[in-house]
């Protein structure tokens, strides 16, 4: 798990462990499964949980306050219009900087293509209009309240030895970007250069809506100097700090990594940190590893959220590593991550609604990950379509989940969940459908209703190490060796109420 990794990264300097945790391990001695006489064979995953029966309803659950309406932004048009194309653009910037203080609406045609890597900045409130230009290696810095990007296309082969940004938002708020199209391509093993196609820090009210994003880039290792912050990654999609009520809706984000770089190859489609009231819907995630071959590691995070308030992620489509590389299972202990989404506290008010997840390694993982090992987490999830393949161990790192909450307060209401682990069945194995595994600090509580579970190859749909609170009306099944049903499939401590579950 990649926070997780960050903090081993950090000890690794003391001792060196293999695992997906810095947390402490858990007891199994209490899992008590049959003999290994019966193996279900999985030779293909189902793409969909709709291929499964999954046809029961969510029955009381309501997820209809998850704040998942999108509206599109209004663009407006300025009154003092300019048109530039490659032949007089660099009149109206001095040292890359907009110039011209009476236009409040710049309209760009055609094809830019300087010699030499450029960046726009632009210091002014002011509309950019670019519907009908292609921009080949500038990038754009948007450092001012009140502007607008509308449709420019940017094609951005990221130099080598320095960082680069394709649109940069900073200290600026109600700026817009909207309808544009970047496609960001890094070549370069450049190890501590900083490759993001979108990067907005310390800016308020910034909506991203209806781009389409595509970036192949480098797996690097993270810098862990900085853990916690955007700058602990080196590579990303779109990459956002301290920024309240981003809008972040409706956009076609697919992240390819291509090369490796480090002990711990590490690559975010969209991660967030220390921003309130951040809404991601709508959109549709793509990420892929196709360099890491079988038998190697790597981490691949779809949506990565560092301490940020009363969040919403609803609605988006997120699809993991769908050649099946990256994470590997030796000796019982696996390394790798192909997460959908990853969550690490302090944290409240999170909302994750309506989403479809669905991720694919040789290795531990998960669709969901949240944890409270840095603060009190508080969070529901609700109305999710989750899918996941994965090889799981005979320990608690070793882990294949639909969802693993180490949080302070979890309501897990009305999703769908189906899992597949690829090793053949075995005695405790650590896979499951909902789950606590991986002990964190504080207490725990837990509520888990009205949500339908299916886990192939292993014994338990619901697992909870310690907590309070209820496990009731889930339909619940667990193929491994037999098939164990309702309150059967599950597996949680007396101080939780458990069933009934049909």
């Amino acid at each position: 798990m990649k926070i997780n990794y960050k903090i081993f990264g950090l000890v690794m300097f003391v001792m060196l462990i293999c695992c997906v945790s810095a947390a402490s391990a858990t007891d199994v001695d209490n899992i008590t499964v049959p003999d290994d006489t019966g193996i279900i064979e999985i030779d293909d995953t189902v793409d969909s949980v709709d291929e499964v029966e999954q046809d029961r309803g969510t029955g009381g659950c309501d997820c209809t306050n998850c704040d998942c309406e999108i509206e599109v932004p209004t663009i407006s048009t300025g009154t003092n219009k300019i048109t530039l194309d490659s032949s007089n653009y660099t009149s109206k910037f001095t040292n890359d900087v907009f110039n011209d203080a009476n236009v409040d609406e710049v309209i760009f045609t055609g094809n830019f293509a300087p010699t030499n890597y450029e960046t726009l900045n632009f210091n002014q409130g002011i509309i950019i209009t670019a519907t009908g230009a292609t921009f080949n290696n500038i990038s754009f810095g948007l450092l001012h309240d009140g502007i607008v990007l509308n449709g420019a296309t940017i094609i951005a082969d990221a130099p080598n030895g320095q960082d680069y940004y394709a649109i940069d938002i900073e200290n600026a708020s109600n700026v817009i970007v909207i309808n544009n199209k970047i496609n960001y391509n890094c070549d370069y093993d450049n190890d501590y250069d900083y490759n993001y196609a979108i990067k907005a820090v310390n800016s308020e009210n910034l909506t991203i809506y209806g781009n389409e994003i595509n970036a192949t880039v480098p797996l690097k290792q993270p810098n862990w100097d900085v853990y916690g912050s955007i700058d602990s990654d080196y590579v990303a999609g779109v990459a956002i700090e301290n920024c309240t009520n981003l809008k972040f809706d409706k956009n076609n984000l697919t992240v390819i990594g291509k090369e490796r770089v480090g002990y711990y190859p590490t690559l975010d489609a969209f991660i967030i940190a220390e921003s309130k009231n951040a809404k991601i819907r709508g959109n549709i995630i793509y990420e892929t590893d196709v360099k890491t071959a079988e038998g190697q590691y790597s981490y691949i995070y779809g949506i990565d959220v560092y301490c940020c308030d009363n969040l919403t992620i609803c609605s988006n489509t997120v699809n993991m590593n769908g050649n099946k590389s990256g994470g590997h299972l030796v000796g019982g202990n696996g390394t790798g991550a192909a997460y959908c989404i990853q969550l690490t506290g302090p944290h409240t008010g999170i909302k994750i609604c309506n989403n479809n997840l669905t991720t694919r390694n040789q290795g531990p993982n998960l669709g969901i990950y949240s944890q409270n090992y840095d603060g009190e987490t508080n969070l529901t999830i609700c109305g999710n379509h989750i899918n996941v393949t994965g090889k799981a161990g005979s320990d608690p790192w070793s882990l294949v989940s639909g969802m693993e909450l180490q949080d302070t307060y979890a309501n897990v209401c009305g999703n769908d969940i189906v899992v597949y682990n690829t090793n053949p069945y075995a005695n405790g194995s650590y896979a499951f459908g909902i789950s606590y595994v991986q002990s964190t600090p504080l207490s725990h509580e837990f509520h888990i209703t009205y949500n339908n579970v299916t886990v192939y190859n292993a014994d338990y749909a619901v697992y909870i190490l310690s907590g309070f609170g209820e496990i009731k009306y889930n339909n619940l099944t667990a193929y491994g060796n037999g098939t164990n049903i309702g309150n059967a499939a599950v597996n949680a401590p007396s101080t939780i109420v458990v069933g009934p579950n049909p």
